[in-house]
């Protein structure tokens, strides 16, 4: 994890960018993220802290969890987005605090969603969002069908925000733990979003007692 953001840091400062100021999204695959998932999270506190990110400034929306690639030493890749020439009040974050904690409360250096506004749009970027309230604790544990009730409670806080809503959400990505929940899932989003375009993904929360997460991206 180190290798990839100190790579990713010097790719951006080549284009004239920065890691604090222009990157507004990470996605980050681990594999086997029960064991390795530990060391992700150490090493990008580590150098977020080197480049100015703590909890007095912001951090970067994240999504952490499971994936393998075609590299069995490999144990974590790192997809991004960052946008050049980002002016000074252009991006703000979102909390939620009404559902859900700072992250950094357990250890991790994410923000849940960040929104950038431009001359004739808003963009929103919902972090992969799981069951979990504003004390940082898993909500409905063992029921799939009641998590993504809650996940999907805290991303229409999350979204209205950013005075959006679920009709702003242009695409959906849920995560799951188990496989076998795949149809209860895919059901209760089918028939609450019938016309969204969603992939639904096996790959494992970076809790074990959360089943199901989601990210999206909308715009307004």
């Amino acid at each position: 994890m180190r290798r990839l953001l100190e790579d990713y840091r010097s790719s951006l400062q080549m284009n004239g960018c920065s890691l604090a100021d222009d990157c507004i999204r990470t996605w980050i695959f681990v594999q086997n993220v029960d064991v390795n998932y530990g060391g992700v999270v150490k090493a990008r506190r580590e150098l977020f802290q080197e480049e100015g990110l703590t909890k007095d400034t912001h951090y970067i929306a994240s999504t952490g969890i499971a994936g393998r690639n075609q590299y069995p030493d490999s144990s974590v890749i790192l997809d991004a987005y960052a946008v050049a020439g980002l002016q000074k009040g252009q991006v703000r974050h979102l909390y939620g605090a009404t559902h859900l904690n700072p992250t950094y409360e357990y250890g991790v250096t994410f923000e849940r969603g960040t929104v950038v506004d431009y001359t004739d749009r808003r963009q929103v970027f919902i972090s992969g969002t799981a069951s979990i309230d504003n004390k940082g604790q898993i909500v409905h544990p063992g029921d799939v069908s009641r998590q993504c009730d809650r996940l999907l409670e805290n991303v229409s806080v999350l979204l209205a925000e950013a005075d959006c809503d679920f009709q702003d959400v242009m695409s959906m990505m849920v995560y799951l733990r188990d496989i076998s929940d795949y149809e209860r899932v895919r059901k209760i989003f089918d028939d609450r979003f019938p016309q969204m375009p969603k992939a639904f993904l096996w790959a494992p929360v970076c809790r074990p007692g959360w089943l199901v997460e989601m990210e999206c991206i909308a715009v307004r």
